[in-house]
């Protein structure tokens, strides 16, 4: 086997401490990055595809719940391994600059309230990467029957 093949996709360029980490775990490896801002995925498939035309044997994502689910299924059939940078929340920050941010591992997220209009600082930890073997969505008809199964199961934790 070659040198493996890491797919980073993504608006962001990995944190130092992530390169650092695949560097730890896979040694001499190639990485290619996909700017989503740059270069839009605008469906799953286009993803998974992508992941192919890259040779990639490791694809990191970092894009909406249902591409990686699309991609879990496209890696089982055409060989690549999904691996996502599991992030802790640290906080919302209450200042900017965040006087806990760190550069070397830490990420802001900015969004909006959208009820205020106010800007939303949201604090990341980089932790360490996870291989996602399968994400389970789990579906049931919504029905009168169901509904009061979910009330019920509600009150009694509540009553607990």
């Amino acid at each position: 086997m070659g040198r493996p093949v890491v797919l980073w996709i993504s608006r962001h360029l990995p944190l130092p401490s992530q390169i650092r980490e695949l560097d730890r775990i896979l040694g001499d490896y190639e990485l290619k990055i996909h700017n989503t801002d740059e270069c839009p995925l605008p469906t799953a498939q286009h993803a998974a595809e992508l992941a192919v035309r890259q040779k990639a044997d490791i694809v990191v994502p970092v894009l909406p719940l249902s591409f990686v689910i699309h991609l879990i299924e496209e890696a089982r059939k055409r060989g690549f391994t999904v691996v996502k940078a599991h992030m802790q929340t640290l906080h919302n920050c209450e200042t900017q600059p965040c006087l806990e941010y760190d550069p070397d591992k830490d990420t802001i997220v900015v969004s909006k309230d959208k009820a205020t209009g106010e800007k939303i600082y949201r604090h990341f930890r980089f932790v360490e990467f996870r291989i996602v073997d399968d994400i389970i969505v789990r579906w049931r008809p919504f029905t009168r029957r169901n509904l009061r199964r979910i009330r019920l199961a509600t009150a009694t934790k509540q009553d607990i």
